[in-house]
């Protein structure tokens, strides 16, 4: 579910599209929850709005040292 802010509710901001492809990292632990990402494909386009936007990725690694922010979820 795409846009979605509360899960227990539905607020009309959703989109609800399949996945058609995951790619979990190789490195992934379930026990220490390191490299805790994956790749999603959907199996449809998505529709932006203010609800659900893309996300800018870096051009390049930041050095050694860098402070840096990061979110998720779950």
């Amino acid at each position: 579910r795409l846009g979605e802010h509360n899960i227990d509710t539905n607020e009309g901001t959703e989109q609800f599209i399949n996945s058609d492809k995951v790619i979990r990292h190789p490195s992934y632990n379930s026990n220490t929850l390191d490299n805790d990402v994956m790749l999603i494909k959907l199996s449809s386009a998505a529709s932006l709005n203010s609800y659900v936007q893309t996300v800018a990725l870096p051009s390049s690694c930041a050095s050694s040292g860098t402070s840096c922010l990061i979110s998720g979820w779950g």
